[in-house]
């Protein structure tokens, strides 16, 4: 392998780096949304309430 496609093989793998990175934390920051959405869809059921379901926690 001469020197120029070694450094063109060091580029793929640096941009392909780069891209998966950008992957990997876009995928975490919509696990965290959904983290989100899905505590502040949490029903709480209150002693006593002749409706179960009325009542919504949202603590977002």
């Amino acid at each position: 392998m001469d020197a120029t496609s070694g450094i063109a093989a060091q580029l793929a793998q640096t941009r392909q780096n780069a891209a998966f990175s950008g992957i990997r934390q876009n995928a975490q920051a919509e696990q965290q949304i959904a983290n989100i959405l899905q505590e502040s869809a949490e029903v709480v059921a209150v002693p006593g309430s002749p409706i179960r379901g009325t009542n919504v926690d949202i603590r977002a």
